[in-house]
């Protein structure tokens, strides 16, 4: 192990020295062996020997291969998570030496799981399948427990159509303690005490980096259906699949309605002292920094507050044009109602988790023009949408959520994983593996994955009007052409 170590740092070493001699002779900086005034010699000689480099390309000249969404150059090879060119970093400056999470290898994994020996059909009761999710003693339950119902519906048809090779589906229920670090051992349950062939689940973020991190030791497949953190899937662990459009996708959308198509300049923001809240605004805030629109102004509030005067008074003082709400909807509608009491009439817009009917129950008219991204559109006529909404109805009395639609998606692409590849963990998973750049068409649309195996289809505005949401696609379309996809290599 430490010769492993010291042929690595040696490796890591000879290219950092390297990196310092090209920046030498670019006359970027000289540590080491140059003095910082030759450094500086070269760059003066260098500006005399030639013209000087543009910082950015003009938008007129742009080559001819590519392709045009709306006002954005898309080039053929795409990029990470189809960012819009606002969003990529120096991308008036220079090109990445390296572009991380754009290539087929993203996710190579090159272990023996599949050589493991299949589990036998006929010697178990059941084909066991872990659900994780915050169903009691949690705040986050108003999401776990409709997402439990999805997958409860997905297992209840799926048996109904005769399970695997007769034997029925069954489904092991672990909580999603708020107490984050108490999930570390559900997935080792989930395996060694109920054989359980995959996982469903995940809605906080860093419950959701434990069990991955569990994952990448006990191999077992999890299929994230709730999640919003982007980093999830940036750990590049091969043992996971995401389906619930994440923090990036909602952030672009709302910087490029907000600051594209609205033209406002002075934005700023209220949001939760949460995860969530704190990583979503750090990705709206990437792109608006690089447009040129920093948030003025950013104040926070805790979950379950009431009396949101003070944070307002501050933002009314900064003398915003629009307010941006990052939190939940009961907490979004008492912000909205308190703002137009201090007679702020700015237009206000929000995260997913706020276009939900609390919110109009607690703004009342204050929400009349409210605008939020949404997950999915629930007002959708299409027939795979309307025979799940009818049976979700039937069963549980209740309307589904977007939570409740991506489970029962995320539970069928498992099953369906199981059914083509049979009982061995290994190939469950290179089955998921094989939406890579590829889509599946379920109840919430189609599902765009690219190489992280992470959902990056195209969102919908939510706005209200006459006191209810009326949804729409975003302006911003530049999700890939994926192709629908049944799974496997």
């Amino acid at each position: 192990m430490y010769h492993q170590d010291s042929n690595a740092r040696r490796t890591a070493k000879s290219r950092y020295q390297y990196t310092e001699r090209q920046a030498c002779t670019a006359g970027v900086y000289c540590p080491g062996a140059f003095p910082w005034c030759l450094c500086a010699l070269v760059v003066i000689l260098l500006g005399f020997a030639a013209p000087a480099t543009p910082q950015y390309k003009d938008p007129e000249e742009t080559p001819k291969d590519a392709v045009i969404t709306r006002d954005e150059t898309v080039k053929p090879d795409g990029r990470y998570a189809n960012m819009p060119v606002e969003a990529i970093p120096y991308h008036r400056f220079t090109k990445p030496y390296y572009d991380w999470f754009v290539r087929n290898d993203t996710l190579q994994y090159n272990g023996a799981a599949d050589l493991r020996a299949d589990g036998d059909a006929a010697k178990l009761n059941e084909i066991a399948i872990g659900f994780f999710s915050p169903v009691e003693n949690n705040p986050e339950m108003v999401f776990g427990v409709p997402a439990l119902h999805g997958a409860q519906l997905a297992i209840e048809q799926a048996n109904a159509r005769g399970g695997f090779h007769g034997k029925p589906y069954a489904l092991k229920l672990h909580n999603e303690s708020a107490l984050w670090g108490a999930s570390s051992a559900e997935l080792v349950k989930m395996l060694f005490d109920e054989n359980c062939w995959g996982m469903v689940g995940c809605i906080d973020g860093q419950n959701c980096h434990i069990v991955l991190r569990t994952s990448l030791k006990i191999e077992v497949p999890i299929v994230d259906i709730g999640t919003t953190d982007p980093t999830v899937t940036e750990t590049r662990i091969q043992w996971l699949l995401h389906n619930f459009p994440d923090d990036r996708q909602q952030g672009y959308t709302l910087a490029d309605y907000v600051f594209k198509d609205l033209k406002l300049k002075r934005v700023g923001v209220i949001r939760t002292q949460t995860r969530y809240a704190r990583i979503g605004v750090a990705k709206f805030n990437d792109e608006a920094r690089r447009m040129g629109r920093q948030p003025v102004l950013e104040v926070k509030f805790e979950r379950g507050d009431k009396d949101f005067g003070s944070q307002l008074r501050m933002l009314r003082d900064a003398r915003v044009e629009g307010v941006i709400i990052w939190g939940e909807a009961p907490e979004a509608g008492l912000i909205l109602k308190q703002m137009r009491a201090l007679g702020m009439r700015q237009p206000v817009f929000g995260s997913s988790r706020t276009a939900y009917p609390q919110l109009l129950q607690a703004a009342g008219s204050a929400a009349e023009g409210y605008v939020s991204t949404a997950t999915l559109d629930p007002s959708r006529s299409d027939p795979q949408w309307v025979a799940f909404r009818d049976a979700y109805r039937a069963k549980f009395h209740e309307e589904p959520i977007d939570y409740a639609a991506y489970s029962y998606d995320g539970m069928n692409m498992l099953i369906a994983a199981i059914e083509k590849a049979g009982l061995n963990r290994g190939r469950i998973m290179d089955v998921l593996r094989g939406y890579e750049m590829k889509s599946y068409v379920g109840v919430t649309g189609a599902a765009q994955f690219d190489y992280t195996l992470n959902n990056i289809s195209p969102l919908y505005l939510a706005r209200v009007k006459n006191g209810k949401f009326e949804y729409s696609p975003a302006p911003r379309q530049t999700g890939h052409e994926g192709v629908a996809h049944s799974g496997g290599k």
